[in-house]
């Protein structure tokens, strides 16, 4: 997603407004933010629509923000409430309770636990062969169907399937080995 920067114009050139300064630490940290949302949030398109309102909240709230305190924490707290927000207004079937959604953000592992598993996966991602990569790149990023990635990549759709589920748990497994070494477990 490509935020775009809101701008004081009052302020000129005598550095950023509040409001960009906390802008700023959302798009540093936004990574962060949207693995908790991705948590909380099953759909990929509801979640984007939540990593926008809470940039927008965010934006808004900014002149309560202290700036030097834990800003991930602060915006993972906002996120919470637009999940929360975002699950009341939609109501979809098949959708995780209200109290199902407050338990689990009650249980969500520290924005710090979030920017640790991230380390690790990018040093695990840079391990699998370049095959895999193009794959993971391909779903994720792109968001392409194995029916798509199979007829650019002249693969089957089953054997991206089994490719993406295997890089899956390859990844997985080689995550909590990088934790595990990580705390010295």
């Amino acid at each position: 997603m490509s935020l775009i920067l809101m701008t004081n114009q009052e302020k000129g050139s005598e550095g950023p407004s509040r409001t960009e300064e906390v802008q700023l630490l959302f798009v540093r940290h936004e990574n962060s933010i949207r693995a908790f949302i991705r948590v909380l949030q099953p759909s990929l398109s509801d979640a984007d629509d939540v990593l926008q309102e809470t940039f927008l909240t965010v934006s808004r709230k900014a002149s309560s923000f202290e700036i030097g305190t834990n800003f991930t924490a602060w915006a993972c707290g906002i996120a919470r409430l637009k999940v929360l927000e975002n699950f009341r207004q939609t109501k979809r079937a098949n959708v995780l309770s209200e109290k199902a959604i407050i338990a689990l953000t009650e249980d969500v592992p520290s924005p710090e636990s979030f920017k640790e598993r991230e380390q690790a996966l990018e040093k695990c991602i840079a391990k699998l062969p370049s095959k895999l990569r193009d794959l993971l790149w391909r779903r994720y990023s792109r968001r392409q169907t194995s029916d798509e990635m199979a007829e650019a990549l002249d693969m089957t759709s089953n054997a991206v399937r089994v490719a993406l589920s295997k890089a899956r748990v390859g990844l997985r497994d080689c995550i909590n080995l990088q934790l595990k070494e990580t705390k010295g477990v």
